[in-house]
C-alpha cells in the first residue's frame, strides 16, 4: 500500500514518536506506533509486539527504532505470497535500502554502538533515532 506524508505531517509523527520514548515505551514501539493504527492494529497489541525489540533485542545489536521502522514497512505493505521469491528479494531490497538508510543517518546500526550508558542522555540521543526511523519509513512506504 503506497502512503503519502507531507514533510510536516512526517515531522509530526517524528516528534509524536520521541515523545512515546520519553514517557516509557522503547524505542522500537515509539516507531512502530505511529504507523500501527493504519495497518489495523490496535495500539496495545502494537506495543506488545514490538516490546521485546527494544534496546537492540535486549542486548545491544539492531536498533530498535529501525526495527519499529522495518516492522512497520512491512506492515503498511502489500503482503509478499508465500513462494513468490520474486517479491520476497523485491521487499528485502526495500528493507536493506531501509537499513542502509538508517546507517548512513545513524552512523551504526547496533544499539549498543549508538547509545551512551548515562540513563538520561540515551533518551536525548535516542530521540534522534527515533525520529530518524520514522521519516525513513515514512520515505520507504512513499515509494
Amino acid at each position: 500500500m503506497k502512503k503519502t506524508w507531507t514533510e510536516d505531517e512526517i515531522a509530526l509523527l517524528a516528534e509524536k514518536a520521541a515523545g512515546m520514548h520519553a514517557t516509557g515505551c522503547n524505542c522500537a514501539q515509539s516507531v512502530f506506533l505511529m504507523f500501527a493504527e493504519e495497518g489495523g492494529l490496535d495500539k496495545e497489541t502494537a506495543r506488545k509486539l514490538l516490546q521485546g525489540f527494544g534496546g537492540g533485542l535486549a542486548v545491544g545489536e539492531v536498533c530498535g527504532a529501525l526495527s519499529g521502522a522495518a516492522a512497520a514497512l512491512g506492515l503498511l505493505s502489500d503482503p509478499v505470497p508465500p513462494g513468490d521469491f520474486g517479491a520476497k528479494m523485491a521487499f528485502s531490497e526495500k528493507t536493506k535500502a531501509l537499513a542502509e538508510a538508517f546507517r548512513e543517518g545513524a552512523g551504526s546500526l547496533r544499539c549498543a554502538d549508538m547509545r551512551p550508558e548515562d540513563l538520561e542522555a540515551r533518551k536525548a540521543v535516542c530521540g534522534g533515532y527515533i525520529r530518524l526511523g520514522v521519516k525513513l519509513a515514512a520515505e520507504a512506504l512513499m515509494k
